[in-house]
């Protein structure tokens, strides 16, 4: 009986184990991806209306899959003046750790801290909100969604007009 209740918690173990480091490998892979130059975007309208879709723009990390949803930026593309909004929304208690920050890089390839959610550990709609001059740049940027430990959630193209 023992024999068999060891090689349970083994094969159980062992399933596990396999399946962090396949959520590793996907994390990793959805790492590279996010920090390659941007490429498209989601055009949405002053509502959050999606016009036209790029796949590749705000899926969720992996390691927060059914935990985060992250809808695209909105205006996209944003005229000078125009305030962004990202919509976040949190499925789970205690799934976020602490907070949400939302980083892009500005005009000398710094990174900037462009707007954050202190608290995002309740299950809950939560908003970005922020000016995209405040970085500097015109042209197709990158977003980045990360928690409080700098892990990456979520990211997405925008489209800065002049």
């Amino acid at each position: 009986m023992k024999r068999l209740l060891l090689l349970s918690l083994f094969v159980v173990s062992a399933g596990l184990a396999w399946a962090g480091c396949d959520t590793a490998e996907q994390q990793n892979e959805f790492e590279d991806q996010a920090f390659s130059p941007p490429s498209g975007f989601t055009r949405t309208d002053e509502n959050g209306e999606i016009v036209t879709d790029d796949q590749d723009d705000w899926r969720t990390a992996p390691v927060y899959s059914t935990r985060v949803l992250v809808d695209p930026a909105f205006p996209n593309p944003v005229q000078p003046g125009q305030f962004v909004t990202i919509p976040v929304q949190v499925r789970e208690f205690n799934s976020v750790q602490g907070g949400l920050e939302l980083v892009s890089n500005d005009a000398n390839g710094i990174p900037r801290r462009l707007d954050e959610i202190r608290d995002a550990r309740d299950p809950g709609a939560y908003i970005f909100q922020f000016n995209p001059t405040l970085l500097g740049v015109t042209g197709l940027i990158r977003l980045f969604i990360v928690d409080s430990r700098g892990g990456l959630v979520s990211y997405g193209d925008l489209l800065i007009e002049q």
